[in-house]
């Protein structure tokens, strides 16, 4: 059965790369290959193998980082996902695993400015926005929980309002305030 399912993994990865007209490195498809059916000492193998001979590709040091970190191995993926950023700083999608890590490891400051920092490399790039949006939030509750934790009375939230109208819009006329 797990040949099969391998059989079928290399059948769509190898179909995908055809429709899309994209060549890829045989040992990249073979470690995705690897990854997918649960391989994951083998998609490394695959992995070093090519990185031996070409240190700099990115979408396999990506996919190294990766697994690292599926593996657990959450230093070695950072340590990865770093070295990915010093040397290809546009890459927004290893700014976003790199705080998914230190989310993980619930380092929720050092993920809010990684993800700040791929933020202003790549501006459009949603999945940064929302993650530090989640980012935010679970810093604000556990900022809640810890003062409701120490019983310290919490003031309400109060906004400044205006005293009168600024500017009044075009064809109304302003109300005196009262």
């Amino acid at each position: 059965m797990k040949n099969t399912l391998l059989a079928a993994v290399l059948l769509s990865v190898w179909a995908g790369a055809a429709i899309g007209g994209a060549v890829e490195d045989d040992l990249l498809v073979h470690a995705k290959i690897y990854m997918k059916a649960g391989e994951s000492d083998k998609a490394m193998q695959q992995l070093e193998q090519l990185l031996a001979s070409a240190p700099d590709n990115v979408a396999a040091r990506f996919l190294q980082a990766r697994l690292y970190s599926e593996q657990g191995k959450t230093e070695m993926a950072i340590a990865r996902y770093e070295a990915l950023i010093k040397d290809h700083p546009g890459l927004a999608e290893a700014y976003n695993n790199l705080a998914a890590l230190f989310v993980r490891k619930n380092d929720l400051k050092q993920a809010r400015l990684v993800l700040e920092q791929g933020i202003q490399t790549h501006a459009a790039y949603a999945s940064l926005y929302q993650n530090i949006s989640a980012v935010y939030m679970e810093m604000a509750r556990k900022s809640y929980t810890e003062a409701r934790l120490l019983k310290q009375e919490m003031k309400p939230l109060e906004l400044h309002q205006l005293p009168e109208l600024v500017e009044t819009a075009p064809g109304s006329a302003a109300a005196s305030p009262r």
